[in-house]
């Protein structure tokens, strides 16, 4: 059972209030009880009792008055009393013994009763003074539930006395800031080492290209460029995937009202001519399915995913299938392939950095295709579901929120 600490404060107020309440009243019934016992109190209690008798008609005989002609008073100072004496003193006793008892029972009851009110009524109060202690940490909390790498430049309000509570969202406004100017930083790197990454090799790529287009150069001079050339792609391949999984990481910068369908579309136009080439068909079944999203992310992520069906697939025979469709309140795409067949157990290695699973490892690649596709869909309060295919191959489902109808 989940205990909050407004629930312990709480137990704990009413806690003392209630001990506190049950020594008052215990002391209270106890000197109530203990008053009023020695003979002195008694004789007056009597003594009252016979005047009040005497009032109403009743005699009562007296003991005999304060003097003491025979001296046979007790050491008391208590007059000797006789037979008849003796009875109406036992009988007022008995009576002032009764009403006595019935006092304490009344002043029990009471002061019970007045207990248990007061424990309910501490029970409450308890509950809301922890409350009001508590707000400023639900605010903090409140705050940081709804943090995201789009709201870093939020702060708490500061204004208010210089106590804890002052003191934790001063903290907090700080660690904000720190992590602002973090993700800036990171944000500003990503765009350098793209500028930079890229100048590089595009030289080395146009120097290949130089050497391969020239009118007679040597075989070795044509396959260092290819070499050159493929490694070149490659390493802007993977560039590439790095800098995306940057952008996903970092602030989605752009949020445009986008379809999914002509993403898909755009996707398959341009994939075409290699699956052409490696003579794998390409069936697309499209429908509106508008989003809000990064267009570049969710270009590179269904880009991906075509990537990878026409990149494990059954060469000269294969097929790859990508649907897009709104189903309910999401936008969904899927790419499904033919090529060898994958276990499921399999299946969420796939989604690692860098791992591309055992059975897929003699295929070139560098591991980041579905890292990506699950980062850019995490992003976009988006889902992934990866299905080994009935007949081989792999079938990819993502689903996005639908965007509202405008």
């Amino acid at each position: 059972m989940n205990v909050t600490i407004r629930v312990k404060l709480t137990a704990m107020f009413a806690l003392l209030f209630v001990v506190l309440a049950g020594v008052l009243v215990t002391t209270a019934y106890l000197f109530v009880a203990g008053t009023g016992a020695g003979p002195a109190q008694m004789a007056e209690r009597q003594q009252a009792l016979q005047d009040a008798l005497a009032e109403q008609g009743i005699e009562v005989p007296s003991s005999p008055g304060p003097q003491d002609p025979a001296g046979q008073w007790g050491d008391e100072g208590v007059p000797p009393q006789g037979p008849q004496d003796d009875a109406v003193s036992r009988t007022l006793a008995a009576i002032d013994e009764a009403a006595r008892a019935k006092v304490l029972e009344d002043l029990l009851t009471r002061s019970l009763l007045a207990f248990a009110i007061s424990a309910v009524v501490a029970v409450g109060l308890a509950w809301w003074l922890a409350g009001r202690v508590l707000r400023p940490v639900d605010e903090i909390a409140r705050a940081a539930s709804t943090l995201s790498e789009r709201t870093l430049d939020r702060r708490l309000p500061e204004g208010g006395p210089d106590d804890e509570f002052g003191r934790l969202r001063h903290a907090f406004n700080g660690m904000l800031a720190r992590l602002e100017s973090a993700f800036d930083s990171r944000q500003r790197f990503a765009a350098d080492a793209s500028h930079e990454l890229r100048t590089p090799l595009a030289v080395l790529r146009a120097s290949a290209d130089n050497v391969l287009s020239s009118p007679r150069p040597s075989r070795q001079a044509r396959e260092l460029a290819a070499e050159v050339e493929a490694q070149v792609a490659r390493a802007d391949s993977l560039m590439t995937s790095l800098l995306t999984l940057a952008r996903a990481d970092d602030v989605i910068h752009t949020r445009e009202r986008l379809d999914l369908a002509d993403v898909a579309a755009e996707v398959v136009s341009a994939a075409s001519p290699r699956a052409t080439e490696a003579g794998v068909e390409i069936d697309l079944d499209i429908a509106d399915a508008p989003m809000e999203g990064d267009p570049v992310l969710v270009e590179r992520l269904l880009a991906n995913l075509l990537d990878n069906a026409l990149r494990y697939n059954v060469p000269q025979s294969g097929w790859v299938r990508c649907r897009v469709w709104s189903e309910g309140a999401r936008a969904c795409a899927e790419v499904s392939n033919s090529g060898p067949a994958v276990d499921a157990d399999e299946i969420p290695v796939l989604f690692e950095r860098f791992s591309r699973g055992h059975q897929r490892s003699e295929v070139a690649g560098h591991g980041l295709g579905l890292p990506i596709v699950a980062r850019v869909a995490e992003v976009h309060a988006g889902t992934v579901e990866a299905v080994p295919g009935e007949r081989g191959g792999l079938s990819i489902r993502v689903s996005f929120p639908l965007a509202e109808a405008r």
